[in-house]
């Protein structure tokens, strides 16, 4: 059984599937490929069902944990989120202009694509936010450590438990079929493919500026392998990869954390309380996609100051975006109306394209929150302890 759980969580073991629904994809037909999807999203319902239940368990007993340093770790933790975000913005700007005044990226118009629908759905509906989660747990285990109850840190003990039980023997087992309808459904619409071939430099670009920029953070930050830690948070990128939400990588995210961290507890907090607000990945793709628009559409590159208007704008954004496909397109929308001055065929166009682009977008938002992690702790640590993780 052991062998078995250890096996669906390899990488490979997702790669393999992809292999494999792309291989025989076009041997299925569409009922049964609209019953995987109807699976996925049945599947993806279910853990977004429980997540409010996991993060408020992880942050309440992660800061019942931390004791008397949780305070500090909420006072440090919305500076950095802000901070990591802006300098994500800047560096697609900057790296980015200079290729879109040379003409070295245009976008055409985009294709038609088939659509594949899912044969059946079951409502679930999802009774508490994760952000109300997240509260909750905060101001639950700040009132345990303040006031010693110890009520609280019994429930706060068996609650882990429980959400531990959910993580290692429900979400790891189900994460093959989870995967497999979304995979499904790339290749029945042809997504990967439309995108290799009309949007293949744009889509390097993005993911070769995100990717590259959070290696050298990781890098900086992190002692030790730094490979090692990436492998550690390849299941969750694989999964936001597949599922673009990256809300429903958040259970393998913190596991893989738990692992790069001195202090795993820190993982259990860090990562439900920035995943929605701390989205680097969309930091890239998002303004390279607008950027590269404008130049397709006739408009005039942003100065520094009118970029930096809009920088500030998309980091208060951020704190209202939601991991979901296509969540953090729609929620800038009106930032590129306003700042830029975009028209509604060049806003329907930016969130088109930045829906093809959403698994890789998603999966480096998942990435960026392991790699925030292991910056918090570095900061943290030299902030508080006056000490740098050792290796």
């Amino acid at each position: 059984m052991k062998f078995f759980q250890r096996f669906l969580n390899l990488p490979f073991f997702v790669l393999l599937l992809f292999l494999v629904i792309f291989t025989i994809g076009d041997n299925l037909d569409v009922n049964t490929k609209a019953n995987l999807y109807a699976i996925s999203l049945l599947l993806k319902d279910v853990i977004v069902f429980v997540l409010p239940f996991v993060i408020f368990s992880f942050v309440l007993n992660g800061i019942i944990n931390l004791e008397g340093q949780s305070l500090k770790i909420i006072l440090i933790l919305c500076p950095m989120v802000c901070l990591s975000n802006f300098c994500g913005f800047w560096v697609a700007y900057i790296f980015t202009n200079p290729l879109l005044k040379i003409g070295a990226i245009q976008i055409s118009q985009l294709n038609s694509q088939t659509v594949l629908e899912k044969a059946w759905s079951v409502n679930i509906p999802q009774f508490v936010r994760n952000d109300f989660a997240m509260i909750a747990g905060v101001c639950v285990g700040l009132l345990g450590n303040c006031c010693c109850t110890k009520s609280i840190k019994k429930m706060s003990l068996f609650l882990s438990k429980i959400a531990n039980i959910l993580l290692k023997k429900g979400i790891c087992y189900v994460l093959p079929l989870f995967v497999c309808g979304f995979v499904v459904k790339m290749q029945h619409e042809g997504s990967l493919v439309l995108i290799a071939k009309e949007y293949s430099l744009l889509l390097a670009i993005v993911a070769f500026l995100a990717y590259g920029y959070m290696f050298i953070v990781m890098s900086i930050a992190a002692s030790g392998n730094v490979l090692a830690k990436f492998k550690n948070l390849i299941p969750g990128v694989l999964v936001g990869l597949c599922s673009m939400s990256s809300a429903a990588a958040i259970p393998l995210t913190i596991k893989g954390s738990e692992k790069n961290l001195q202090n795993p507890n820190m993982a259990r907090f860090v990562v439900p309380a920035t995943a929605n607000m701390h989205l680097l990945g969309d930091c890239f793709a998002i303004p390279i996609i607008g950027l590269a628009l404008m130049v397709s559409f006739g408009y005039t590159l942003p100065s520094f100051a009118d970029y930096f208007v809009f920088s500030l704008y998309g980091v208060v954004a951020k704190f209202a975006a939601a991991g979901i496909p296509g969540g953090s397109a729609l929620i800038f929308v009106p930032i590129f109306e306003q700042v830029f001055g975009f028209d509604p065929v060049m806003l329907t166009a930016m969130t088109t394209i930045y829906v093809l682009f959403d698994p890789i977008a998603t999966s480096s938002n998942v990435f960026g929150h392991g790699m925030f992690a292991i910056l918090f702790e570095r900061v943290y640590n030299r902030a508080f302890r006056g000490e740098t993780i050792k290796a």
